[in-house]
């Protein structure tokens, strides 16, 4: 009966452990990252002032100092700092009437310690019940490196349509 219930044990607790590796590993934070980050991009109407700075911090924190940001359509390439970045994303919101967006498909590679890729399809719902709806999904690419247990956001290359609106 002791070794039976020993045995249950340690299958247990190899199960759990398995589980908590899986949950922790780097691909599984990137992804809920990346999910996380969507929802605070997202509106319902009107916000505050405050409101748009408590949804911001995460993007803004996710951002490394310097992120390059690339829009092959437009031969669009540039370094910017979170600042400016979380300002654009400000502006893009302050347009919209409401607005949800969706990470679809996170495919996330660690092609090296330290060093991340991820490619998404993000799923953009704007204006709901307007004259002005639109519904959208675009792949996006996203470089990351882990720096002090962190990982943070690199290079962006988005296509033309998701930011000309």
């Amino acid at each position: 009966m002791k070794r039976k219930c020993f045995i249950a044990v340690v299958v247990l607790l190899m199960g759990v452990g398995g589980w908590l590796l899986y949950y922790l590993s780097d691909q599984q934070v990137i992804k809920r990252t990346f999910t996380a980050l969507a929802v605070s991009l997202s509106k319902d109407g009107e916000e505050t002032p405050v409101m748009i700075a408590l949804k911001m911090k995460p993007v803004k924190d996710f951002i490394a100092p310097a992120c390059e940001v690339t829009v092959p359509e437009r031969n669009y390439h540039e370094m910017l700092e979170p600042g400016l970045i979380t300002h654009y994303l400000i502006a893009y919101r302050s347009r919209q009437a409401n607005l949800h967006v969706a990470m679809e498909e996170i495919l996330v590679k660690i092609p090296s310690k330290g060093r991340g890729e991820v490619s998404a399809l993000v799923h953009v719902t704007a204006n709901y019940n307007q004259p002005d709806f639109f519904e959208e999904t675009h792949r996006v690419m996203f470089s990351l490196q882990k720096q002090e247990k962190n990982w943070l956001l690199h290079k962006a290359t988005l296509p033309d349509a998701l930011v000309r609106r």
